[in-house]
């Protein structure tokens, strides 16, 4: 039996959807188009309006923007795994009186 390599890359996503969006992507473009579903609440049109805004903008830049060729999302949740680690101190001001 013969035994090919297989080539593929791990730094790059699979273009699925028309080659040109994968399946993170469009998840998150999923995400966002269902923050209009905020209009049905009993809210103010201004805050409703406020908070598609701010959830739409959050989802769009999961998807597309990227921190040093890193997606912004991976790069959300290590900045919020580095705010709520548990952190130790070594070297700090010992007052003896």
């Amino acid at each position: 039996m013969r035994v090919f390599k297989v080539p593929y890359d791990i730094k790059r996503e699979e273009k699925i959807f028309g080659g040109y969006l994968s399946l993170r992507q469009v998840t998150y473009l999923m995400l966002s188009a269902s923050s209009l579903s905020i209009l049905a609440t009993h809210l103010l049109m201004s805050f409703k309006i406020l908070f598609i805004a701010l959830i739409s903008i959050f989802f769009l830049l999961c998807s597309f923007f990227k921190v040093n060729e890193q997606n912004f999302d991976k790069f959300f949740f290590y900045a919020l795994k580095y705010l709520f680690r548990k952190k130790k101190f070594v070297f700090g001001r010992y007052c003896l009186w």
